[in-house]
């Protein structure tokens, strides 16, 4: 018990030095790393009767537990945390993609627990203790543990009492300053949602009851949409270290594109760093905040019934709907989630056969966007309704080594890199590249047509290298969780237009309303860009949630870790009494939208 421990705080610590400084220089946060060890183990013993068995397999579990938190740590910047395990076959998808080095590692760690499992069982036998002491004793751990569980590792105050190394909003500092096995115990009985002070079901049903729709357009008039969430899609290619003057610049049709008279574009920042896609797209399509949720559960999971989200709310107007994912239908619980936000119908991975169609391990961005025009055409022949498409990209998912089977190189630096770090950023550009290639190809094609249509396409997180956060280091990005108030935020921050044809130009007041409705520093929540995105067209009254973020947007456009970004651009970490209280009725929202 005591060598688990100490593995999972060396594997936060990354250090010998670090490790034996936290055991002796914080002995209570290390007793409380080391007591729900001994007590699983103890547990184990009395309810096997073998003292090796129980041993190894109770530090087989914490140890492989470090293991995954230090993965995950290092490619996402995000730690393990208890809804996780309940994402195992997502995870197993994910480590597919790994290098054959790394499998053949994590390979024999967990091998090694195992083997050691299995040698316990046969060739280790404790002296037989009497069942009624073996019933006494296990009895006494159960209570042991639901005691601590439910006075001390629930405890907020406690928690908060230990001192953090950084910034205290990062989760990492949190793990890496109190310890795995610590923090996530305490992650385990604080990331449930609690119903919020003063909540009120008879507002949130009032205020349904007096919404009035935006019903008096006709709606068989208003443009198509077309939302695209691009997987890691990011200009980290805007760099003073990295050269594309004898390349092509992955992000040249991004940027033509968002310079144009027709399109308004800024950066959103996401509920996450290096993963938490559905998150991402959650906030988008719900106009909810996932931080204000008070938990660390992906939001996806929390959605079991019919949630009130962008697709339900067109489809009330007279939208059909459409959903585009080129993975997994089970994947964040997508097939079931997309239903209860309104969406009529669900693309996934089945629809995409052929091996071709694969490229760095996942369907290439060239089928996602012949999809998107298909779908698009055959709607055109079959329903006068405008038509929302919402398409999650998959093609530049990590991880980046050995993504391509051939890596080219897409640019210079005049700062040295090893050759894996060059395969890694070249491999994430030429993800970047071919889905700057297809936002081209679509925007061509709509522009050619005589329909409305309207384009969002955003990134939905910084890409998770395996380095961790060494490249934003290593070339000086202003990128940083224990940085300025700006480079903290920049962990979050991605990329996005919105761009209409000359159709929807026709029909919309778009231009006009983008020098009205302008967003400071060009930055937002990305809760804020789907209701952004409608008011920009002019439909500025799809639903009460749309409309209240709309105008909190105005005032406080960037919501981020204790972080709260005026209109004025000043940034502020305690908000008046006014300004939580319109916070409070964010929380309220989410509650009512989600859990009740």
């Amino acid at each position: 018990s005591f060598m688990a421990s100490v593995c999972c705080i060396f594997l936060t610590e990354k250090s010998v030095s670090g490790t034996l400084s936290f055991i002796v220089t914080s002995p209570v946060l290390f007793m409380l790393n080391f007591a729900p060890c001994l007590i699983l183990s103890l547990l184990l013993f009395f309810i096997s009767g073998n003292a090796v068995f129980a041993s190894v397999l109770s530090g087989g579990i914490f140890g492989l537990m470090g293991v995954v938190n230090f993965v995950k740590t290092l490619m996402r910047q995000d730690p393990l945390i208890p809804s996780d395990l309940g994402l195992f076959v997502e995870a197993f998808e994910i480590v597919k993609g790994f290098s054959i080095k790394d499998l053949v590692l994590y390979g024999a760690v967990i091998g090694a627990v195992i083997v050691g499992v299995l040698i316990s069982i046969i060739f280790f036998k404790s002296e037989k203790i009497k069942p009624v002491l073996r019933i006494v004793f296990s009895v006494v751990m159960i209570v042991c543990a639901a005691t601590l569980n439910f006075t001390v590792y629930s405890n907020k105050s406690l928690y908060n009492s230990f001192p953090v190394e950084g910034n205290q909003y990062f989760e990492v500092n949190q793990y890496a300053s109190k310890g795995f096995v610590y923090s996530f115990l305490h992650k385990f009985n604080t990331m449930k949602i609690t119903k919020p002070d003063g909540y009120d079901k008879a507002y949130f049903d009032k205020q349904d009851a007096e919404f009035v729709a935006y019903l008096e357009n006709d709606y068989t008039k208003q443009p198509n949409v077309i939302m695209i969430m691009g997987e890691a899609y990011s200009d980290l290619s805007d760099n003073k270290h990295i050269d594309f003057s004898n390349y092509e610049d992955p992000m040249k049709y991004f940027k033509e594109i968002s310079s144009g008279e027709n399109a308004q574009s800024g950066y959103i920042t996401v509920p996450s760093f290096g993963g938490g896609t559905s998150d991402t797209e959650f906030e988008v399509l719900t106009g909810l905040f996932k931080r204000e949720m008070g938990t660390s559960m992906v939001a996806y999971s929390l959605i079991r019934k019919d949630v009130d989200a962008l697709p339900q709310r067109l489809k009330d107007i007279g939208y059909d709907t459409l959903a585009i994912h080129p993975g997994f239908s089970w994947f964040y619980n997508r097939i079931n989630v997309y239903d209860y936000m309104g969406f009529d119908k669900f693309i996934h991975l089945e629809s995409f056969q052929g091996s071709e169609k694969y490229k760095g391990g996942y369907i290439a961005d060239k089928y996602a966007t012949d999809c998107i025009i298909e779908e698009f055409e055959k709607h055109e022949e079959t329903s006068d309704a405008p038509f929302f498409q919402f398409c999650v990209t998959i093609q530049n998912h990590g991880p980046y080594e050995d993504k391509y089977e051939e890596v080219e190189k897409m640019f210079d630096t005049d700062v040295e890199l090893t050759e894996h770090q060059q395969e890694l950023l070249n491999s994430y550009f030429m993800g970047v590249r071919d889905a700057d290639i297809e936002i081209k190809r679509l925007t061509d094609y709509f522009e050619s047509i005589n329909e409305p249509v309207v384009i969002v396409y955003f990134g939905d997180h910084l890409p998770g290298f395996s380095n961790g956060m060494e490249f934003f280091d290593l070339l000086d990005y202003e990128i940083d969780a224990d940085g300025t108030d700006d480079e903290a935020v920049n962990v979050y921050k991605t990329p996005y237009f919105i761009w209409q044809n000359s159709a929807a130009a026709e029909s919309t007041d778009f231009v006009s309303n983008k020098d009205i409705l302008t967003v400071p520093d060009n930055t937002m929540n990305a809760a804020y860009l789907g209701a952004y995105a409608f008011e920009l067209m002019g439909m500025d009254n799809i639903s009460p949630t749309f409309n209240y973020v709309n105008e909190l947007r105005k005032e406080i456009p960037v919501i981020a870790n204790g972080r709260y970004k005026l209109a004025d651009g000043t940034y502020i970490y305690e908000l008046n009494e006014e300004q939580q209280e319109k916070m409070n009725v964010l929380k309220k929202t989410v509650y009512n939208k989600i859990i009740e």
